[in-house]
C-alpha cells in the first residue's frame, strides 16, 4: 500500500531525494522510482514509481505518470497518477487528470477532466 504524503510545504520538501533547481531548463524523458521536485521548466514526458511535487514557479509541459503528485504550479499535459494527485492553491492544471484520488485546495485552477479509477 503507498502511503500518501503529508500535504503541508515543509513535508513535501522533507520527503524529496531530487531537486531539479528553478534555473534548469530539461527537454526530454525522465524517469525516476523516488521522489523528485521539479522548480525549473521541464517538457516531455516524466514516469515515475514515485512521487512528483511541482513547485510553485515551475513550469511543466508533459505527459505524466506517477504514482503522487503534487502541484503547486503549472502543469500543461494529462496527469496519470496511481494513488493522489493534490493540487495546492497555486496550482494551475490544463489537462485532464486520471486518479482514484484528488485532493484540490481553493485558489487551485483545473482545465480538463477528472478520471476516477479505483
Amino acid at each position: 500500500m503507498t502511503q500518501i504524503p503529508n500535504t503541508s510545504n515543509k513535508s513535501d520538501q522533507a520527503e524529496i531525494i531530487t531537486v531539479l533547481a528553478d534555473d534548469v531548463d530539461i527537454n526530454g524523458t525522465m524517469t525516476f522510482r523516488t521522489s523528485v521536485m521539479v522548480k525549473g521548466t521541464f517538457k516531455g514526458q516524466i514516469n515515475s514509481e514515485g512521487l512528483l511535487v511541482v513547485d510553485q514557479r515551475a513550469k511543466v509541459t508533459a505527459t505524466i505518470k506517477t504514482n503522487v503528485l503534487i502541484s503547486h504550479g503549472e502543469i500543461q499535459g494529462d496527469v496519470t497518477a496511481d494513488s493522489q494527485v493534490i493540487l495546492k492553491e497555486t496550482a494551475v492544471q490544463t489537462g485532464n487528470i486520471t486518479t482514484p484520488n484528488i485532493m484540490m485546495e481553493n485558489g487551485a485552477i483545473m482545465n480538463g477532466a477528472f478520471i476516477m479509477k479505483r
